[in-house]
């Protein structure tokens, strides 16, 4: 009967330090989410502000009246000042699937606007006026995929 006391102390510790390491890891693993959660919101909006930031940028250097050769060289810079491509490559790392492949649709119409812009297209343009509205509804999608993902209700913004 004198090994009990011993037993019952030694168990009560495995218990009790067992429940802390256990508790501990929960909250770890709650906190290391919560980062997770607050990396991925704040690429998403730095990658949404580098696309928005683009698409002015076109827009204004599309509207000058410069050189077409100028332009090109210009349309370009103002292309990548931004850092949509950076950014793009880490959502890469860091975003579920659908987040980037919705990433790249909204960076492809941008991209297709770059080009058509190089070539010399006129902001009035039907081929300018449909890259602006295929653009206006990949950022709707893109911003809705990203509110899934970080549990965000549905988009407030409407088409």
């Amino acid at each position: 009967m004198e090994w009990i006391s011993p037993v019952s102390t030694a168990l009560g510790a495995v218990i009790g330090v067992g429940s802390t390491l256990l508790t501990d890891r929960f909250r770890w693993r709650r906190e290391r989410a919560g980062q997770n959660l607050d990396v991925r919101r704040q690429m998403y909006a730095d990658y949404t502000a580098a696309l928005s930031r683009i698409r002015t940028a076109l827009n204004e250097c599309a509207r000058m009246n410069i050189p077409s050769e100028e332009r090109a060289q210009r349309v370009r810079e103002l292309f990548l000042a931004p850092g949509a491509y950076e950014i793009r490559h880490q959502l890469a790392i860091v975003a579920p699937r659908e987040v980037v492949d919705a990433a790249r649709s909204a960076f492809v119409v941008l991209r297709d606007t770059r080009d058509l812009l190089v070539e010399g297209a006129a902001v009035d343009s039907p081929a300018y006026a449909d890259l602006e509205d295929r653009f206006d509804a990949a950022v709707i999608e893109l911003r809705n995929v990203m509110r899934r993902d970080l549990g965000a209700v549905d988009s407030i913004t409407t088409r």
